[in-house]
């Protein structure tokens, strides 16, 4: 940013701070225009979750966070829903109530979120005593905000993590997770698979089934979606509805074009055939 450009910007935090004392509509309506302009060109914007079973704290969280220029890609009350949307949406910054609806509480979330992907997580608690504080340290949060909420300082802790989680962009993926494994709903539960036990995926329309120790689980993924989520040098898709990981090939018939893989044979399409060969290593 040049020293000119900081200057400007400079000058447009004290405008907005003087339109933000003068009370008339005409002036409010200017303030907030030269607020989501300052927000725009500073590149602040962020994907943000909340993760909050008060109806009222949440109103009051949508207001400000869409006030400063954010976007919220989803309200939680509950761990598992929250996972979900974690999953999904992927948020940069993550505020959570410690107590939420269900049994797992904020703090256990945090930890959970924490093995899928790095982000920011911001607890909102109304306790303070230091036995429970410390409980929550182990969560790594990059800060505590007090209920009721302080305004200023919520603005200033988003505002940090919103920074914090551009320094995280060099370690996190959306090809693989932390710990190689994706997370799919069964019921109430996030269920847990390796990416190495996965054999292959047979994909119909926006459904998909794993083939996972010989059983399929269904998801509701399209290929596009999926195959950004699985590690490129270990799965290739051989046809339009296969993909399958090159660690599990048995061995693969050139004859009738079709790879063997421990629980069922697969064809291999000529669209994809060059594809496959040159990821093989023939000698």
């Amino acid at each position: 940013m040049t020293i000119a450009w900081v200057q400007v910007v400079l000058l447009l935090k004290y405008i907005i701070c003087f339109l933000c004392a003068v009370k008339n509509p005409i002036i409010g309506f200017l303030s907030n225009t030269l607020k989501h302009l300052l927000l725009y060109e500073m590149n602040t914007v962020a994907k943000i979750l909340v993760v909050e079973d008060d109806m009222v704290v949440r109103a009051n969280l949508e207001i400000i966070l869409k006030e400063m220029g954010h976007e919220l890609v989803g309200f939680a009350d509950n761990a598992v829903d929250a996972l979900v949307l974690f999953t999904i949406k992927h948020p940069q910054v993550v505020i959570c109530d410690i107590s939420i609806n269900g049994t797992t509480n904020g703090i256990e979330l945090a930890k959970k979120m924490h093995e899928i992907r790095r982000a920011p997580v911001l607890f909102l608690t109304a306790y303070n005593n230091e036995e429970f504080f410390n409980k929550a340290k182990l969560a790594t949060p990059l800060a505590f905000i007090a209920k009721p909420i302080d305004r200023v300082n919520f603005e200033r802790s988003v505002s940090l993590a919103v920074e914090h989680s551009r320094d995280l962009v060099g370690f996190t993926t959306d090809i693989a997770p932390v710990e190689e494994c994706l997370y799919t709903r069964v019921g109430n539960r996030l269920k847990k698979l390796y990416i190495k036990d996965i054999e292959f995926v047979e994909v119909d329309g926006k459904y998909s089934a794993l083939s996972v120790g010989q059983r399929m689980i269904n998801c509701k993924i399209s290929l596009k979606d999926l195959l950004e989520k699985l590690p490129r040098d270990k799965f290739i898709q051989v046809n339009r509805n296969f993909v399958i990981n090159m660690d599990m090939i048995e061995d693969i018939d050139m004859a009738n074009f079709n790879v063997k893989m421990p629980t069922k044979d697969v064809p291999i399409s000529r669209t994809f055939k060059d594809q496959l060969m040159d990821r093989i290593k023939l000698i």
